[in-house]
């Protein structure tokens, strides 16, 4: 049985991959396929910040995909917004 923890990790690599998958590569997840994976599991962020501006901010390597490692720096951002926005009420 796995851990909160260890679920909550497979979580994120099979959102990655959803949305990653829609162009066959397991590996990157391009401007649209970011834009998707905004829109339907972070819509207050997209609030924040378009998709545009996420993109550049994440594409680290600027070989125009997000991989794994860079999808990680956006749930890490969005986490720690969510933990300051939890501690606001």
């Amino acid at each position: 049985m796995l851990t909160e923890l260890e679920s909550a990790m497979n979580n994120f690599i099979e959102i990655f991959h959803k949305y990653s998958l829609e162009k066959g590569n397991y590996h990157a997840l391009y401007r649209d396929d970011l834009k998707k994976l905004l829109e339907a599991e972070y819509p207050q962020f997209m609030k924040k910040k378009n998709v545009d501006t996420w993109f550049k901010e994440l594409d680290i390597n600027n070989d125009n995909a997000v991989n794994f490692e860079e999808f990680l720096a956006l749930v890490v951002k969005v986490g720690i917004a969510a933990h300051e926005d939890s501690h606001k009420e």
